[in-house]
């Protein structure tokens, strides 16, 4: 009660860019929490909006104990940290490139760190391979603890770089783009080091949102290794493993299961690498598992109705709550979870033909409004693997995208990014959008001049660039499209709701939201009392594919505590699927006189699948397999659902037939 009730006396205090400590909080018996406040730009809020203050906590206790152990206070610290990093927009000038540090020079020194230095890049124009990075110090009596943190927002050009896999050649096999940055950023750690003469122990604290994640991700991954491996990785100071506290926040995937010279990216050595990740965050899922990308480290996920359905209210309101406190407005309203399948039907395409203009405003008005109805509990991240995995496979092999679509992209990426533009827009699901519309433009008109004409109205001068990426893209999103109609077009549709899930200030208070200073301090001064929302662990689902059916339903039964999953083909009549209970998903596809179904189950639990199909064929063939989403374990392949009947493949004469499958973890 003693520690609440200091807590409580910070409240009210000043919340200026760089505020004095409020009354200490007692970690433990030894180290004190201090209460301060920062400033971060919040890029996608409207003009006059876009400055915000929050709370940061910082203590010394968060050093005291191994990076290998995962800290929710030192968590959001990271975060308010890399959030700080953050960058304003124009006049673009050298002036104005000068002072872009002055968020994160300014959080950093009001936790008590000094020596704050940042490289050439934080302060010059971004280029395409440039990575702007901040660094300081702190002292304490026996270790000096040095904060790194690359520019995480604002980075314009240097967005591009994100789209530059390589072939794996020049890089491990890990992203190139990534990977180069990410050396970079060790040896800018080396020069901090010698240019500020630090000796002896020391603790790096690196964190890292989106893109700054991704390098950060990398970066400690090679420092683990090369500390696993005996290396010496700096002159002049004792670094160990267990002293690299690293933190990232809806990072890309860069680190890859093929890599030779290292161990595997989720082998125990890379422990002191946390990764918090929203599901339904699209941009966590490139570069592509299937090209054998992932992340070093510990995956921690925030909970979605998929994964968590009893504890999804609890967790959105006291997400809510938090949000509302950093947001200070109601112009913004969360809309990340507002996802759903939806149809597109054959009149829909015959008024795109007539409408062409208005395609941009199809894919974010209500066009399309037909829901898919023979989809149960889709969620973004399902829609999302789904789409991507059957994109990287119409994309051909890693080999292939380089060749092939990896430059009209980076150019594509270039102009949409680069600040000298007015007549791009600035947020790149935008952009996406544009170039879906493009597409569908060139599919339906199959007219060169008219989809160029139609480019134009839109993007100007810059049009030839995206006509460019379209003639790329357009057999393999056509490809995707025939396989995953329904993925795509709805991932289209609710694409600003998807992105929602990659702004900062939304992974912000979700963050807050699991750690025990910010929620006491909302309990504190208002009713509406809230309660601690921890982060998953995983977020892996069980999939189920069932081929050649005639007819098809589904239906859930408990038995015993066991979920008991019944798919029932039909003699006669229209083939339904039941509502499930809340946390599976069912794609159900037709294709003229067969039909395929999709299970998609939260693993954790053990499941048993039971199979009873109809055919009026004299023989029949049926197959059923499932497996994990992609999970990197080693260097030796993936992690999968084991169960009785691995894969199978059953004929029959009769008109009925039925095989139970029991799946475990």
């Amino acid at each position: 009660m003693k520690i609440l009730g200091l807590l409580f006396l910070t409240i009210g205090l000043s919340t200026s860019v760089i505020a004095s400590a409020a009354a200490p909080l007692k970690a433990n018996a030894l180290y004190e929490v201090n209460k301060y406040s920062f400033s971060y730009v919040a890029d996608h809020r409207p003009i006059g909006r876009s400055i915000f203050t929050s709370d940061i906590y910082f203590s010394q206790s968060y050093f005291e104990h191994s990076a290998y152990e995962y800290d929710s206070h030192l968590a959001t610290a990271s975060l308010c940290l890399t959030i700080s990093t953050y960058t304003d927009y124009s006049p673009f000038t050298e002036e104005w490139y000068i002072s872009q540090p002055k968020y994160i020079k300014e959080a950093l020194e009001t936790i008590g760190f000094n020596s704050f230095t940042t490289n050439d890049d934080f302060t010059q124009t971004a280029r395409f391979d440039s990575i702007g990075l901040a660094a300081a110090k702190k002292e304490f009596s026996d270790y000096t603890v040095i904060a790194v943190a690359p520019r995480s927002g604002g980075y314009y050009s240097e967005w591009a770089n994100n789209m530059h896999l390589g072939d794996g050649s020049q890089s491990d096999y890990m992203h190139e783009g990534w990977y180069n940055t990410a050396q970079k950023t060790i040896n800018f750690i080396s020069d901090y080091i010698n240019d500020n003469q630090v000796t002896g122990h020391i603790k790096l604290w690196m964190t890292g949102f989106s893109r700054g994640g991704a390098v950060v991700n990398v970066a400690a991954g090679l420092l683990d290794s090369r500390l696993d491996k005996g290396q010496k990785v700096f002159n002049e100071v004792e670094l160990n493993r267990e002293d690299i506290y690293t933190y990232t926040f809806e990072a890309p995937q860069g680190a890859n299961v093929n890599s030779k010279t290292i161990k595997a990216p989720k082998d125990a050595i890379y422990g002191n690498i946390w990764n918090i990740i929203n599901p339904n965050d699209i941009v966590t899922k490139v570069a592509m598992s299937e090209y054998g990308f992932t992340r070093f480290g510990t995956d921690k996920f925030i909970t979605t109705k998929f994964f968590d359905p009893s504890n999804f209210d609890n967790n959105r309101r006291v997400f809510k709550a938090l949000h509302d406190v950093i947001n200070q407005t109601d112009e913004f309203v969360y809309s990340g979870d507002n996802f759903e399948m939806h149809g597109l039907k054959v009149e829909d395409f015959l008024k795109i033909l007539t409408i062409v203009p208005a395609i941009v405003d199809m894919f974010t008005g209500d066009f399309a409004d037909t829901k898919d109805k023979t989809k149960s509990n889709y969620d973004a991240n399902i829609a999302a693997t789904l789409f991507i995995e059957e994109l990287t496979s119409n994309l051909g092999s890693r080999s292939d995208y380089v060749k092939k679509y990896q430059k009209p992209i980076e150019d594509l990426m270039l102009v949409m990014k680069d600040e000298k533009i007015t007549g791009m827009p600035s947020t790149p699901f935008l952009v996406i959008k544009m170039i879906g519309a493009a597409v569908f433009s060139s599919v339906l008109i199959g007219n060169s001049d008219k989809v160029e004409k139609y480019t134009k109205s839109f993007a100007g001068q810059h049009a030839s660039v995206i006509n460019n990426c379209v003639s790329a893209l357009i057999g393999p999103i056509c490809s995707t499209y025939w396989e995953r109609p329904n993925e795509l077009f709805s991932i289209f549709m609710h694409m600003s709701d998807i992105f929602q899930n990659h702004f900062i200030d939304v992974v912000l208070a979700h963050v807050q939201a699991q750690d025990s200073y910010y929620v006491d301090a909302y309990n504190a001064t208002h009713e509406d009392q809230i309660s601690l929302v921890p982060l998953r662990n995983n977020a892996d689902f069980g999939r189920m594919k069932f081929f050649g059916f005639n007819d098809l339903g589904l239906r859930l039964d408990s038995k015993k505590g066991e979920r008991v999953v019944n798919v029932e083909g039909h003699v006669m009549g229209k083939s339904d699927i039941e509502d499930c209970e809340k946390g599976y998903a069912v794609g159900y596809y037709s294709y003229i006189t067969e039909e395929k179904m999709e299970l998609f189950m939260p693993i954790g639990r053990k499941y048993n699948i039971s199979m009873k199909s109809y055919s009026k064929k004299p023989r029949h063939r049926c197959e059923y397999w499932a497996y994990y989403q992609f999970i990197s374990l080693d260097n030796r392949g993936k992690k999968k659902i084991e169960l009785d009947h691995k894969k199978d493949t059953a004929y029959f004469n009769s008109d009925r037939f039925k095989r139970d499958v029991t799946i475990s973890v």
